[in-house]
């Protein structure tokens, strides 16, 4: 039977994040909704900690951590703030891609400047997943490269892409044309003068401390060299689950701190002579959101040891993509529940749980 205890090493990582989620994310989480971005002062305070710089030390990273590890600490910034958190996993996905499935050429290009004490603050990277048609699903993956002579074409279209309007590197998800599956699956870094139609996600339901833009693309050239590794290589495919364990340990992070900030409030809200949790609608609605969150959070640790792991492909990808879509469910039902349970108190902006509400709903 497997065991998903964190080691030490883990659990001092795993507190690291907490004590910085809570000191620093959620205090910030309002401000920087309100502001649309990270604070340059936050995102230095995070480089300092190594969090955001898991790469070879020999580009210097801090040193490659593994998926589980990584995991607990996106929960734990999920905790914080989902908007923070995206903002600061959107913006490494661009160069841990680059990490998993780039040459060293490439590697040693778009990794450094993430490291280097003086721009790693202010670098941002992307990672173009999601298209307007489908969701965070590798089958929905439908935009398209066709090789033609030295350049590639792409065709299609991306959503919610974190940073993609001003990243380097931006990177972007695609299948070979005529091919389905994960085999055909690719990953190109877009050049600066790349034709791109470039739209921004205005008016967003949730999220807005994450900036993104939506892609279209209309025969878009790019070169061959711009490809990251070989068409098909095992580490697309890595790369694109990662965004997608991360994702998922950010929803349950944003479930446990609704279900947390809702289990205070009942019971220090009196009504009739009694804490509301004392109610048996209140007391079972909160025992649930417990139960699906700890459940969600086995199916990520299992789906993040067998990425560890270097599991098949189609078992990866299965338990990746479960373990997402239940986390997305359990945020979004929990901090749901957690409105209610305050009343019209969860829609107050005093309180973070319309907030975290939003932010569940738009990271479907």
């Amino acid at each position: 039977m497997l065991d998903f205890s964190p080691t030490e090493e883990q659990e001092e990582i795993r507190r690291l994040a907490h004590s910085i989620a809570v000191e620093q994310l959620r205090l910030q989480g309002r401000s920087s909704e309100n502001n649309g971005d990270i604070s340059l002062a936050l995102m230095q305070t995070l480089t300092q900690t190594g969090l955001t710089t898991p790469f070879p030390e020999a580009f210097g990273g801090s040193g490659p951590i593994d998926a589980f590890t990584y995991a607990l600490i996106a929960e734990e910034l999920g905790f914080g703030d989902a908007g923070l958190a995206m903002n600061i996993l959107g913006s490494m996905m661009g160069p841990l891609a680059v990490a998993l499935a780039g040459n060293p050429g490439q590697q040693e290009q778009y990794i450094v400047p993430f490291c280097d004490e003086q721009s790693a603050m202010q670098v941002r990277g992307s990672l173009a997943f999601a298209e307007r048609t489908g969701g965070y699903s590798i089958g929905e993956i439908s935009a398209t490269a066709r090789r033609e002579g030295q350049d590639y074409l792409i065709n299609g279209t991306k959503r919610d892409v974190i940073h993609g309007e001003r990243s380097y590197p931006r990177v972007v998800l695609v299948r070979l044309e005529g091919t389905t599956g994960t085999d055909g699956l690719c990953a190109a870094v877009l050049p600066e003068q790349a034709h791109i139609q470039i739209e921004r996600d205005e008016q967003k339901l949730g999220l807005l401390a994450a900036p993104s833009v939506s892609y279209a693309f209309n025969e878009t050239a790019i070169p061959a060299s711009a490809l990251l590794g070989e068409p098909g290589n095992s580490g697309v495919l890595r790369a694109a689950l990662l965004y997608s364990l991360l994702r998922a340990g950010v929803a349950c992070g944003t479930a446990r701190a609704a279900l947390e900030y809702a289990g205070k409030y009942a019971e220090e809200r009196i009504a009739f002579g009694r804490p509301i949790v004392s109610y048996q609608g209140i007391a079972f609605m909160v025992a649930e959101m417990a139960m699906k969150l700890d459940a969600a959070r086995l199916l990520l640790w299992n789906a993040a040891v067998n990425w560890d792991r270097a599991a098949e492909p189609e078992l990866l990808v299965r338990d990746v993509e479960a373990a997402q879509h239940q986390a997305l469910k359990i945020a979004q039902s929990a901090t749901i529940d957690a409105v209610q349970i305050m009343g019209g108190a969860g829609f107050m902006q005093d309180h973070p749980v319309e907030m975290w509400m939003r932010n569940a709903a738009a990271m479907e």
